[in-house]
């Protein structure tokens, strides 16, 4: 059979890499094609173009840059009326994805569709034109397979979450420690400021201003930072310099689950990181900032209907709820960040109680097996169409 799988940044690289593994495993003749980073080329997949080091947060950010995804758009139409592969596979990127789906339905090819847009925040016009042009919808979250199955000619299966079968600190946290020689009373702050090169240069300074006045009220404090691998190691030490008397251990993106699992708390970034937190049950400190423009368009098109406060943070979103602090726009000062960050130094029960109601966030993703559930699906797929 033949895949088109299309990812634009990090994490939908990481989803689409372990799918490819799964196809490969169930179709050993498996010829597979897309747009993605370099985890899906590592993991068989020709790639066509690689967006992952540049992609954007925000709706602003992501129009600044329609001209070049308009060119490749034009480009993967010709490439899909030249190759027909049997199906494409949607993973995230919903403004790209959506009209490249729209391409392959009029071409009359199956489009299956990974992390599909969060409708049920935004409003359900994204979730109409979907449905338009997807068969089937391989859905990570209950309450969103509950939105799209709305729809009656929309196939919908829910596989779960893909990082509960992901998310595994390969050391124990005391025996962590004792590889990084801390002391008992020594407790560990980390610090992930995103995957994107805009979200460093917007994050990281406040994340180290606050730590630089932490640092100076806690003698304490061990400061690691992991470095995404779509990160310039260069970007990041420059910043770090700013703050000579500030010590921060940069890590690999592989030392991140033992991060998670062993950390007093975190600072991150709003996105994957912060759910991969959750199922570690990391107390956090979630923060998140994009342009004027793009907040602006955020609050007059999410949803109201679902009569939930404004929220950002994938934990607190997924328990409908807010169960970790998000300081978002104008509301992510370095006064802030430090004021909630005390809380969780000053307050042990604070972070206790944050561990406990992130507990049962596992469960909600659903059972192990997901990828394979979804090459199932795009397998299924494919042999439907060929028949």
């Amino acid at each position: 059979m033949k895949y088109f799988i299309s990812a634009g940044e990090h994490s939908g690289d990481l989803h689409a890499a372990a799918l490819i593994r799964e196809l490969k495993k169930q179709d050993p003749e498996a010829r597979v094609w897309g747009m993605g980073g370099p985890l899906m080329a590592a993991a068989g997949a020709e790639i066509l173009f690689d967006p992952t080091a540049e992609s954007t947060i925000g709706f602003w950010e992501a129009a600044k840059k329609v001209w070049v995804f308009k060119r490749r758009l034009a480009e993967f139409t010709r490439f899909l009326q030249e190759n027909r592969p049997d199906v494409v596979v949607w993973v995230d990127f919903g403004g790209f994805n959506r009209l490249l789906a729209e391409q392959a339905a009029a071409l009359s090819i199956p489009v299956v569709c990974l992390f599909p847009p969060s409708a049920w925040a935004y409003g359900k016009k994204r979730a109409d034109r979907l449905a338009r042009c997807v068969k089937h919808v391989a859905s990570v979250l209950p309450f969103e397979a509950d939105f799209y199955r709305r729809y009656q000619n929309l196939k919908v299966t829910y596989v779960g979450h893909p990082l509960v079968d992901r998310v595994r600190p390969q050391l124990a946290p005391a025996d962590w420690r004792r590889r990084h020689n801390l002391a008992p009373a020594e407790k560990v702050i980390l610090l992930m400021p995103g995957s994107r090169k805009q979200e460093v240069q917007t994050l990281l300074p406040v994340m180290l201003a606050a730590a630089a006045e932490l640092a100076a009220e806690w003698k304490d404090l061990r400061f690691f930072l992991p470095v995404a691998p779509t990160i310039d190691q260069r970007l990041i030490k420059n910043f770090l310099e700013q703050y000579p008397s500030l010590a921060v251990e940069t890590t690999t993106s592989a030392e991140t689950y033992n991060l998670m699992a062993a950390a007093d708390f975190g600072i991150l970034a709003s996105g994957t990181a912060t759910l991969e937190a959750a199922l570690l049950g990391l107390p956090m400190i979630v923060i998140y900032r994009v342009s004027n423009v793009s907040a602006l368009l955020f609050r007059v098109l999410r949803n109201k209907e679902n009569n939930q406060p404004l929220m950002v943070a994938l934990p607190n979103l997924i328990k409908g709820q807010k169960i970790v602090p998000e300081l978002v726009q104008d509301g992510l000062t370095v006064n802030d960040l430090v004021l909630q960050a005390r809380l969780f130094l000053e307050i042990p029960e604070r972070a206790a109680q944050v561990r406990k109601e992130l507990l049962g966030i596992g469960e909600i993703l659903g059972p192990p097996g997901v990828m394979e559930r979804v090459a199932t699906i795009v397998r299924g797929e494919a042999v439907q169409r060929t028949e």
